[in-house]
Formats: C-alpha cells, sequence, structure tokens
C-alpha cells in the first residue's frame, strides 16, 4: 500500500497524559484498530478507519463525546497531512450555564 493512501485511512489525535490516551484508546477500541505513541509532549493516539463511506464522521463523533465526557473543551487531530481542532462542546456549555 502506497504511502499516501495510508494517511487517507488514519486520524492521529494528540493528548496530553498518556492515561487520556489510554481513555480513548478503551473507547475506540471495540469499533477501531487504535494505538498510542509516546512523543516528546504529547501521546498520540492513532485510530485507523474502517472500509464505510460514514466511517470518519462516526469516529469523529464518539472522539467528540469522549472529549466531553474527559473535560476536554477542545482536541487537535491530524489527518492527510493537515491539522484541525475538534470541539467537544463543552466551552459552549458553560458559556450557556454562565
Amino acid at each position: 500500500m502506497p504511502v499516501g493512501e495510508a494517511l487517507n485511512e488514519t486520524l492521529v489525535f494528540e493528548l496530553p497524559f498518556r492515561a487520556r490516551a489510554e481513555s480513548l484508546c478503551e473507547r475506540l477500541r471495540p469499533r477501531w484498530h487504535v494505538s498510542v505513541y509516546d512523543c516528546n509532549e504529547v501521546v498520540l493516539v492513532a485510530a485507523e478507519l474502517r472500509p464505510r463511506t460514514d466511517d470518519l464522521a462516526v469516529l469523529l463523533r464518539a472522539v467528540k463525546l469522549w472529549a466531553a465526557d474527559s473535560a476536554f473543551a477542545l482536541l487537535r487531530f491530524h489527518l492527510d497531512g493537515r491539522s484541525y481542532v475538534l470541539e467537544s462542546g463543552l466551552t459552549l456549555l458553560a458559556t450557556t450555564a454562565a
């Protein structure tokens, strides 16, 4: 498989602590193949997409729910060589509650 194709099928999430990375892996592992990598000041969680047309959306929804449950307002992830930020909705909830 060419390297470019592998990038299209893997999302990499950045987390500040290994315990949080393990928690995310535990949440995702029933549906996706995931791995944890210690990388300098962050811990990376790599999740491989399944061959379903809606799998990216399903994975991102699962991570968004996990982030909200884990009190992460924002979570950086990488796909296709680009960086993105996933918002869990916590900042919106905090603003509405205030």
